[in-house]
């Protein structure tokens, strides 16, 4: 007998914390059972970023949203001797992509479903995280992108 598997969402962030709360309800909504959140962050945050985590950390008090129980994991990037502040070159792009690539991989070894939202933060880190992803894809992971409608948008800031 094969012990259920759990579902991760792992978001990208930038200085907008609202993405990570817009996927979430809209999986809540779709009835998908989230076991634990994950926040893919730049190391160390500058302010807006900063700002965000922290908003993040209180909508998350406690292990939980909403009355429900859901661990949240701030992952800072980070290559082997150094935090990645943020992508200026080829050498940032390819530390960044390993440590999500390697994120990736110990969460489907632990045999989790993925839902990885792409829509916050820097573009080029969705990018790295769905690059990494595809490789690691199984038929129930699922990858989503959110537009945001501009008065939305607004309203958040």
């Amino acid at each position: 007998m094969s012990l259920p598997k759990s579902t991760t969402l792992i978001c990208t962030l930038g200085g907008q914390p609202q993405v990570v709360t817009f996927a979430l309800d809209a999986l809540l909504a779709r009835g998908i059972s989230v076991s634990e959140l994950i926040v893919l962050h730049f190391s160390p945050p500058d302010g807006r970023l900063q700002n965000a985590l922290q908003k993040l950390q209180a909508e998350f008090a406690q292990s939980r949203y909403r009355e429900r129980p859901l661990p949240l994991r701030l992952y800072p990037l980070r290559a082997p001797n150094q935090a990645i502040r943020d992508i200026h070159d080829e050498s940032d792009a390819n530390a960044a992509w390993e440590a999500v690539n390697q994120l990736i991989i110990d969460l489907k070894n632990e045999r989790r479903t993925l839902h990885i939202c792409i829509s916050g933060g820097r573009r080029i880190l969705g990018l790295l995280t769905m690059s990494a992803a595809m490789l690691h894809f199984g038929h129930q992971d699922v990858l989503w992108h959110m537009y945001t409608p501009r008065a939305l948008r607004l309203a958040a800031d």
